[in-house]
């Protein structure tokens, strides 16, 4: 990442308007149907989950009064251009707002994948060029965004525009991939769905069948979670497909678009299945098949290697696991160092001694290293307890709620909030618990805290990236002896195991946020990597 980018720079833009022809004022259905929620609304709640208010802009028409009225009650911002002209109103409103890059959205569509919307994210910290689109195929139609650049929206052609090219915004960059760099980038966190087609799935509301679905999908998932996304509305059709009959028929207007033509460049990237491993493996495999795409190759994820291709590059996040392939590349595999050219530490480890003042490379989103608005709250201590168990959620609460409001802590900081994520419920109230969030939420719930309470791993070097005072647990025998690695090593405080933890009636007052160097350039090793196969 360049450290020139902000998210700042960024604006969810969406074009809305009442005068739809089939379907009249969709846009302000209530879904479920007869509450206070409009499909609006649910744009507008997923969005700002992401980026800032002040970053939301709704598009809509001169004269459209209903609309403008509607938004002014529910204090949303917009702007107001063209009717017939939609480019010259996303023109205008980019040059009002200095946007430098431009999410596209519709008003019906109100269930927009959140996770789509971070891998996006990240992809835009890797583009250089100038002039650039970028968009996320294999999602059901109506939860994708597209991004684009200003300099793409505001660019033109000398000679007259098509009528097309001012009815639909970004046309003009698609039809002229010579001109804007085209990315389209395969959905990491759908790689497991092979069963089905997801863009034959309609969550959009262009018509009162399409209404139909979208409440019935509430019901069925809304309700468990308001922010489901693409990869549960799949999962819902692979197990009641009858669910999406009711607006199959309805028709969806396409562009015959011009095909980039470029080398195929297949990479495997295998990570750790979950369950086993934890969900740091394949978080971070997400990220990295991102990067990878961005730099032109095509990637498949999966939990296994392909051991029929003996020829293809596969990059494993799997422990100490191997395999008789050609092209493998190591990811935090003890018998194979940093120093060897198909090997690389994402997390600093024993076996790769530190010398004192050395950078410690490592590897994690690209998000982590920005600013997401956040103020520090003095004394609130983050807990992650992943998919730590009733006891020893439990055993974590007493120990910290110990030193709740209390000067052991420290004369200048005690602790004067608690928020756990992951384990389970806690029992005493003064826990704020939430037990799972999206990965941008939990950046912000680590940006937002001045302590955080973790297990040796990618946690603890995204907390350190920002600053924080970072003490660890020791949950597993590995995690005990990483965790007394980083103390001796790295400075970080280490509390012990478990059962050593109740004994310990001191807290941390010294942190090292300020002598460790870190650098995020783990995955570029990768790429030269990855470079020297395809050009040998």
């Amino acid at each position: 990442m360049s450290g020139i980018l902000s998210t700042l720079d960024c604006f969810a833009f969406i074009q809305a308007r009442l005068g739809s022809t089939r379907f009249p004022k969709k846009i302000l259905k209530s879904i479920p149907e007869g509450s206070n929620t409009s499909v609006l609304c649910h744009i507008h709640n997923r969005l700002s989950t992401i980026f800032p208010n002040e970053q939301i802009v709704f598009l809509v028409p001169e004269g459209d009064t209903e609309l403008i009225a509607f938004l002014n009650k529910k204090h949303y911002q917009y702007f107001v251009g063209s009717e017939t002209d939609v480019r010259d109103r996303f023109r205008k409103a980019c040059l009002h707002f200095q946007a430098k890059h431009i999410f596209r959205l519709t008003g019906d569509n109100p269930f927009i994948d959140l996770e789509s919307i971070r891998y996006l994210y990240e992809a835009i910290t890797y583009i250089s060029d100038r002039y650039y689109s970028l968009s996320m195929v294999g999602l059901p139609l109506g939860m994708g965004v597209e991004c684009f650049s200003a300099n793409s929206l505001l660019f033109d052609l000398d000679g007259y525009a098509p009528e097309r090219h001012t009815e639909h915004v970004s046309l003009h960059i698609k039809e002229h991939p010579e001109i804007h760099k085209q990315f389209r980038l395969s959905a990491p966190h759908l790689n497991q769905f092979t069963d089905i087609n997801p863009s034959s799935l309609r969550i959009t509301v262009d018509e009162s069948k399409d209404y139909e679905l979208v409440c019935s999908l509430w019901e069925k998932l809304g309700t468990k979670d308001p922010f489901f996304g693409a990869k549960e509305v799949i999962q819902l059709a692979n197990d009641q497909p009858e669910v999406f009959l009711v607006n199959a028929s309805v028709e969806q207007v396409t562009f015959s678009l011009p095909k980039t033509n470029r080398e195929s460049k297949p990479v495997r990237i295998v990570y750790g299945e979950p369950s086993l491993f934890g969900s740091g493996h394949s978080e971070r495999c997400k990220s990295l098949s991102v990067f990878l795409e961005m730099n032109g190759y095509d990637l498949i994820l999966a939990d296994k290697p392909d051991l029929q291709s003996k020829h293809l590059p596969q990059i494993l996040d799997i422990r100490e696991n191997e395999f008789p392939l050609n092209h493998l590349f190591y990811i935090d595999n003890l018998h194979h160092l940093p120093t060897e050219a198909n090997s690389s530490f994402f997390l600093p480890n024993p076996v790769a001694p530190i010398k004192q003042g050395d950078p410690i490379s490592y590897f994690s989103s690209p998000l982590s290293e920005w600013d997401w608005n956040q103020s520090t709250i003095p004394g609130r201590i983050l807990v992650y307890a992943g998919n730590l168990g009733k006891e020893e959620s439990e055993q974590i609460d007493r120990y910290v709620l110990q030193f709740l409001n209390s000067n052991v802590y420290s004369e200048k900081t005690n602790i004067s909030s608690v928020i756990r994520i992951g384990g389970t419920p806690p029992i005493n109230k003064e826990v704020q618990y939430i037990q799972r969030v999206s990965y941008i939420e939990f950046l912000k719930q680590i940006q937002r805290s001045e302590v955080v309470l973790t297990y040796f791993g990618q946690t603890m070097m995204e907390s350190l990236s920002n600053g924080k005072k970072v003490c660890l647990l020791g949950i597993t025998p590995v995690h005990e002896s990483l965790g007394k690695f980083a103390e001796k090593e790295l400075g970080i405080p280490y509390l012990g195991s478990f059962f050593e933890l109740n004994e310990n009636n001191q807290f941390p007052k010294v942190f090292p946020h300020t002598k460790l160097k870190l650098v995020r350039d783990a995955h570029l090793k990768i790429l030269k990597w990855l470079e020297s196969i395809y050009e040998s």
